[in-house]
């Protein structure tokens, strides 16, 4: 949002009480500012301890629903959750890394979740599920392109096991195969340069709807 330089000189010099006064009606009504100004403010956690707490969460989460027998439309609906946690995480840390590592998690445990002999679900019921996890695994994988490549060594070792995770479901690794998606992109963490365009003609053709 852009304004106008006059506005931005008489806001600089209203009176410090009055400052105060502004910012703090426009935090109240913006939880995620408010969050994020807290944590550059007083930086309770550093963002790797934020991230690694949420890591934690999402996997004992996902263990409790295999455990508990939750449908796998249920589980998708916290998955989606956990999405907009990373979401969160991002804006307020501005961690970049911890966006793809977070996602990684996340893809694991997701799809680690179809090779658990103890989850029960039917794959044409686990299809909706398929595709969210797929579409993201795909937007994880640009991310990784517009990282600095002194940051991949952070991520590779994720990156391996992912793909060991759904190289050992043949169901999966055929619908891999299905979307355009190689598995052996994530084992060598290796991926194409034009990755961001063949997403895009993937999605063009219907193929992750």
């Amino acid at each position: 949002m852009k304004f106008n330089e006059d506005f931005k000189v008489a806001l600089s010099q209203l009176p410090s009480v009055e400052k105060d006064r502004l910012l703090w009606r426009l935090i109240k009504r913006d939880v995620l500012l408010a969050r994020r100004l807290e944590f550059e403010l007083l930086a309770p956690y550093a963002a790797i301890d934020k991230r690694n707490e949420l890591a934690g969460e999402i996997r004992k989460k996902i263990a409790y629903f295999a455990d508990r027998g939750w449908r796998i439309s249920e589980v998708l609906t916290q998955c989606r959750g956990f999405s907009g946690d990373i979401t969160r995480h991002v804006y307020i840390t501005k961690d970049k890394v911890g966006e793809i590592y977070l996602n990684f998690v996340l893809l694991q445990e997701a799809f680690g979740l179809l090779n658990n002999p103890m989850f029960k679900y039917s794959w044409r019921n686990a299809q909706k599920y398929v595709v969210y996890m797929t579409n993201k695994l795909y937007r994880t994988c640009i991310l990784i392109d517009k990282l600095h490549v002194d940051y991949h060594i952070e991520l590779e070792d994720d990156a391996h096991t992912l793909g060991e995770i759904i190289g050992g479901n043949d169901k999966l690794m055929h619908y891999m195969i299905g979307v355009l998606f190689d598995v052996n992109w994530l084992l060598p963490f290796d991926f194409p340069e034009d990755l961001d365009k063949h997403y895009k003609e993937i999605k063009q053709m219907g193929l992750l709807r």
